[in-house]
């Protein structure tokens, strides 16, 4: 958005991302129809958490670092997936994480120097590459295997040059969230967004707080350890806590400023948090917060409840989100 223009009202934001979304995400299945990830409507609210913050993070890098210090801005996807959302309704696709982004800093004259993917499956890597071979000339470094091998490679690479990086880490539970595969990541210069199983983290400590099998209570009792830093964990009585205790560590030991969090609702009471570190640069507590403020503001009035239903509409052809 250039300085000065109108911001967009938050019907006309949601009818803009969901038209991108969608509509990129069509595009881009057709090149591999057979390889795309699975994951539920609100991924929606997700990928847009992560691309909204494209739109501030980029201008800002380019701006302040690039321009005057000749930084590289790198992009990273630790967790990347294939670049293709597939929903449970046949013919729905959506845009992926890092095309998404990588799009969203284009449009805006800000692109990216680097990208850098990662993802256990090597089939969807090749795959992703190929894809963003067919929107960007930017160089792709790209990795495969799990994360917690893979971390201190990508930060070496990234580090080859004076860089700064948005990152994102995106996993679909506990897997892969440790703090030896997060910390070389989270530690690079930039800003990092992470997805957070608040309650998932909840349930592992009730079981590592059992007497039932002694055995597998220590072996969750150690991750917790070894996630949270010590064994505050044990103190902890919410799901918030134990979040707040994730928060400070990465804030204390990473080089981060500030973190903001938005909750995206899933089915059944469940929900998950994206947590966006913001690094050491300039107004950056004042710009992560308004990030959270605004993009809560928008998930509200889409009533993300029904999220599914707001695609349901833009797919059918209809040009009004909302009345």
């Amino acid at each position: 958005m250039k300085r000065g223009a109108p911001k967009k009202s938050t019907s006309d934001f949601f009818e803009d991302s969901v038209d991108f979304h969608c509509g990129k995400g069509l595009e881009l299945q057709k090149l591999c129809p057979k390889c795309t990830d699975e994951y539920d409507d609100h991924s929606l609210l997700k990928l847009i958490a992560i691309t909204y913050w494209v739109g501030i993070f980029a201008p800002i890098s380019h701006k302040q670092l690039r321009e005057r210090y000749g930084y590289r801005i790198a992009y990273i996807d630790s967790m990347c997936g294939s670049g293709v959302t597939s929903t449970k309704k046949a013919g729905r696709f959506l845009c992926g994480s890092t095309p998404g982004a990588v799009i969203s800093a284009e449009k805006r004259g800000f692109p990216f120097d680097i990208i850098f993917i990662n993802d256990l499956d090597t089939r969807k890597v090749e795959v992703l590459k190929n894809r963003l071979g067919t929107i960007t000339d930017t160089p792709v470094c790209s990795f495969s295997g799990d994360i917690w091998d893979n971390s201190m490679g990508i930060a070496s690479k990234v580090r080859e040059k004076t860089t700064i990086s948005y990152t994102v880490i995106d996993p679909q539970g506990l897997k892969g969230m440790t703090w030896k595969a997060l910390f070389p990541l989270l530690s690079l210069k930039g800003d990092a967004m992470v997805t957070w199983f608040e309650n998932d983290f909840l349930r592992l400590k009730a079981a590592a707080s059992s007497e039932k099998e002694f055995a597998q209570a220590d072996a969750d009792a150690a991750r917790l350890t070894e996630i949270f830093g010590s064994e505050a964990w044990r103190s902890c009585q919410t799901g918030t806590e134990l979040t707040q205790l994730f928060i400070e560590r990465v804030k204390n030991e990473c080089s981060k400023e500030v973190c903001s969090a938005v909750r995206i609702n899933r089915k059944n009471g469940q929900y998950y948090l994206m947590l966006l570190f913001g690094g050491k640069f300039k107004n950056s507590e004042k710009l992560v917060n308004e990030w959270k403020k605004r993009l809560d503001d928008k998930i509200r009035s889409a009533r993300n409840s029904d999220i599914s239903t707001l695609i349901d509409i833009k797919i059918g052809g209809q040009k009004k989100l909302f009345s």
